[in-house]
């Protein structure tokens, strides 16, 4: 099963960016190191874009997606990728992760219900770094882990569809359920790679803590 990143819509994503967005980026003198601190600051600005507008927050949102869509495109066809880099922009990610949701969160700050949003916030926090960190700790284990619905590719997708959807949809049920179908779909996602995982190491290895 590809994640987003992969599919052919993913490819068709990055294709567009390499033949439309790459080479003037590159004549203004950026680096893919600038692209990544870039795509954070944008990412920071999401929750007073959210405060101001959901259209606002859904922009920086799609904005810091392209910068980090960039910064590894630009690296690879620079050649200049290099672990630390890939170490560097995944570290980062978790970053703009934080942001990304907490700006959804503000939205119900004034919410009576603003203590089971915090939980729900906070649910999606916790589901979105397992997602990383089974990842992550599959491949130091030498297994292939990129499977899951909710790859970051995808989630940033449905962030900015999420986004889009509140700032067209009036009231605060949209967030809400937003909220839910993330948590639900996240919880597949680690299910589902622990398990992928699982298939991988267990006829050979014993998995410690």
């Amino acid at each position: 099963m590809s994640t987003l990143r992969t599919s052919y819509i993913g490819n068709t994503y990055y294709k567009i960016l390499q033949n439309h967005l790459l080479l003037p980026i590159q004549r203004i003198g950026l680096t893919p190191d600038q692209l990544t601190m870039i795509g954070v600051a944008l990412a920071v600005l999401v929750p007073f874009g959210f405060m101001l507008h959901p259209a606002l927050g859904c922009l920086f949102i799609m904005t810091s997606g392209l910068a980090d869509s960039l910064d590894g495109l630009m690296a690879r066809c620079q050649q200049r990728s290099s672990t630390f880099g890939a170490f560097l922009d995944s570290t980062i990610d978790r970053v703009s992760d934080f942001f990304y949701l907490s700006g959804f969160w503000l939205l119900l700050w004034s919410h009576p219900q603003r203590l089971s949003a915090t939980l729900l916030m906070l649910a999606a926090l916790l589901l979105t770094l397992m997602i990383s960190y089974v990842k992550a700790r599959a491949e130091s284990l030498g297994a292939a882990c990129q499977v899951g619905l909710m790859d970051r590719a995808a989630r940033v997708a449905y962030l900015i569809a999420w986004a889009f959807l509140i700032a067209v949809i009036p009231g605060t049920f949209a967030i809400w359920i937003g909220f839910l179908i993330y948590i639900i779909l996240a919880v597949a996602t680690v299910v589902h790679r622990i398990i992928h995982v699982r298939q991988q190491l267990l006829p050979s290895h014993r998995s410690t803590l």
